[in-house]
């Protein structure tokens, strides 16, 4: 999070400094403001940078900011906000579970299965691995993952896993159910030793099979 947004105050003050025209980096600006507007979203924050192409910012500079000074500290205390809310300054390069995917499991309307927890799953597990929280991410994957067997009208997740769907989508569900599921397994339920390594966000990174699983429950569910 850190690296981006520094990389938009760099190009916020080449365009108002002259160092930089608008039209040759607009398009980088936009792709890495939405992104960082994406995980600000997602965590119930609101974002400090309300100009979401550098058009509007030259719209604001011209009419408020007369001096490339005045420009350079005005960006600079753009983000100033966030140093004082927690978990903001740690951020792993993607979510965990993809914001658009959440928001398609909110929009379904189902009489037989109340994906509320679900969706709690998702923007908690999304909390956790942002804030590096590789323990509780793979607690809650485990969770999520026990959580909806009767929407694929199975028992357990390794019935899911063994049965249901396409031979990608089982490869995917028994990567879960094999991987995932040990590896939070160890986090719940090994005892203290005497030596002990933290999980890192690649051990517990199962953001894609999950997706696929997020996916199928959309199909299923629509």
């Amino acid at each position: 999070m850190n690296q981006d947004i520094n990389e938009i105050k760099r190009l916020m003050i080449e365009v108002s400094t002259g160092e930089k025209r608008i039209q040759d980096v607009n398009d980088e600006y936009i792709s890495l403001w939405q992104k960082t507007n994406e995980y600000f979203e997602n965590n119930g924050l609101e974002n400090p940078n309300t100009f979401s192409d550098l058009w509007e910012f030259y719209e604001y500079w011209k009419e408020n900011l007369s001096s490339y000074s005045k420009r350079r500290v005005y960006v600079g205390n753009l983000y100033k906000s966030l140093s004082k809310k927690k978990g903001i300054t740690k951020m792993n390069s993607h979510l965990f579970v993809n914001n658009h995917r959440i928001k398609e499991l909110e929009q379904i309307k189902n009489d037989t299965f109340d994906l509320l927890k679900v969706i709690q799953y998702c923007k908690e597990l999304n909390l956790a691995f942002s804030n590096e929280m590789y323990l509780s991410t793979g607690m809650i994957v485990r969770s999520l993952i026990d959580h909806i067997p009767p929407i694929f009208q199975k028992n357990s997740f390794k019935e899911v896993a063994n049965n249901c769907g396409t031979k990608s989508f089982q490869d995917s569900m028994k990567n879960l159910e094999n991987s995932s599921r040990k590896i939070a397994d160890s986090f719940l339920h090994t005892h203290i030793r005497k030596k002990e390594v933290l999980p890192n966000s690649t051990q517990v990174d199962f953001s894609n099979d999950l997706d696929v699983l997020l996916g199928e429950i959309c199909r299923l569910l629509k």
